[in-house]
């Protein structure tokens, strides 16, 4: 039993450091709104917000699609494995789902993009109101680790009306085994958090299998006592890693993995301890009866 809740110990810690590559984005080049317009590199003014931010607006009055560009840079200088134009945005009565895009122009007229399109995090589309939140756009080198970008585009791409502010942008670069859509300052990224969600889903289903089969058999009652007793424990810790994470204010994909598997861990193996060890006790009485009437 004590070698078991170790080895559950050790895993989930195990699992934790693999999964918690946090980015620590380097910064190549800031933007300043004020100063592209000085410059003549932007279409617009820029104005401060409320809260003291440094902006500019994209508007779209009209039900059909818009693209607006809102930044080029020639030569900016980042590269493999992986870089991001980052900032935060606002928008409000924005129709349809409309996005950021950054497209990336390489050498013999290749181009790429990458776009604001998932459903959440820092990719998230552009659709109806939303207070200030921080986007990511990133690109990826997978292939040709050796090439660099000649220029990037930042657009705004909108499918009917809407208003869309856009904060001060930065060029950050990053290093092999950082990942770009981490928030910063958090444990890991929504994928890795889906990925750990997976792993220990995986792990608590073949273990909640075995338990039920032993169980349902009557057999191996002292390897089923002590897993669901490992199960409760592993929840316990699970919950603890959970509300850590909400205290740190971390983000959904790092404590909803271990809030939903934690809760599921504690309340099956609390609900289903005793009924499993009347099973085994009816099972070993009617044991000892047979002996008895064949004695």
């Amino acid at each position: 039993m004590k070698n078991l809740i170790t080895i559950a110990e050790i895993a989930l810690c195990g699992l934790l450091i693999s999964v918690s590559a946090a980015s620590a984005e380097q910064t190549v080049k800031e933007f300043s709104w004020s100063k592209l317009a000085d410059e003549g590199r932007i279409c617009g003014k820029p104005f401060i917000s409320k809260d003291g931010r440094e902006c500019i607006r994209v508007t779209n009055s009209e039900s059909k699609a818009s693209e607006t560009v809102i930044l080029s840079i020639e030569n900016p200088n980042a590269g493999p494995p992986a870089y991001a134009i980052v900032g935060q945005v606002r928008y409000e009565g924005v129709e349809g789902k409309g996005y950021l895009e950054m497209w990336n122009y390489f050498p013999g007229q290749k181009k790429f993009y990458s776009r604001t399109v998932n459903n959440r995090g820092p990719m998230k589309h552009l659709e109806g109101s939303s207070d200030w939140r921080r986007f990511v756009l990133p690109f990826r080198m997978a292939k040709d680790k050796s090439a660099r970008p000649e220029k990037l585009v930042v657009n705004v791409v909108l499918p009917g009306r809407g208003t869309v502010m856009i904060g001060q942008l930065r060029l950050v670069q990053y290093s092999e085994g950082e990942d770009p859509l981490a928030a910063p300052g958090a444990w890991w990224s929504d994928r890795a958090g889906g990925w750990i969600g997976g792993i220990i889903g995986t792990v608590i289903g073949c273990l909640g299998g075995f338990i039920g089969i032993f169980g349902g058999m009557g057999k191996a009652r002292r390897f089923v006592i002590g897993a669901m007793k490992v199960l409760f424990l592993a929840g316990l810790s699970m919950l603890t890693v959970a509300v850590i994470a909400l205290i740190k204010s971390q983000p959904f994909g790092v404590w909803y993995p271990f809030g939903l598997t934690g809760s599921l861990c504690t309340i099956l193996s609390v609900s289903l301890l005793r009924p499993v060890r009347r099973r085994y006790d009816a099972a070993e009485m009617r044991k000892m009866e047979a002996m008895d009437a064949t004695g």
